[in-house]
């Protein structure tokens, strides 16, 4: 059985939909990479898991709407739709939250730095005591044993 012409347009405009919603979905896949990945392993695995559940939902969605068959304007939809958002709102949404995750960075930083300095005192601190214990532990050995 073939496709009609209107079962065609149908998917192809509900895939323009679906690459928005890929662009919204994107946008805390952004957010999290902006925030978490510092190395180009971490931003190309984080990459990876979004390719592979845009292509799960594309996949679903073929056999939906166009009965499991691969169309090229399917995906052409889905890249455009994707496109349409990044290039429109998905611009003016990342000019707020951009600057909000690089300023919450800037303070996560200090306050790892404070904790670091913090947490390395406090080592030396127990390592003193525990060096006091086993010195004293070995005097008293060594009493007992004479």
């Amino acid at each position: 059985m073939e496709l009609t012409f209107a079962q065609q347009s149908t998917a192809f405009l509900f895939s323009l939909l679906l690459g928005v919603g890929f662009g919204i979905f994107y946008a805390p896949f952004k957010m999290f990479r902006l925030a978490f990945c510092s190395k180009k392993s971490s931003i190309i695995a984080v990459d990876i898991i979004f390719m592979l559940l845009v292509s799960v939902v594309i996949y679903y969605f073929s056999i939906v709407f166009i009965m499991g068959y691969v169309r090229i304007y399917i995906f052409v939809g889905c890249i455009a739709g994707f496109l349409v958002y990044r290039l429109t709102l998905g611009s003016l949404l990342s000019r707020v939250y951009v600057p909000i995750i690089t300023f919450l960075k800037k303070i996560t930083n200090k306050i790892m730095q404070k904790l670091k300095k913090f947490t390395k005192k406090l080592l030396k601190i127990t390592r003193n005591i525990l060096y006091n214990i086993i010195k004293r532990s070995s005097k008293i050995k060594a009493k007992t044993h004479d």
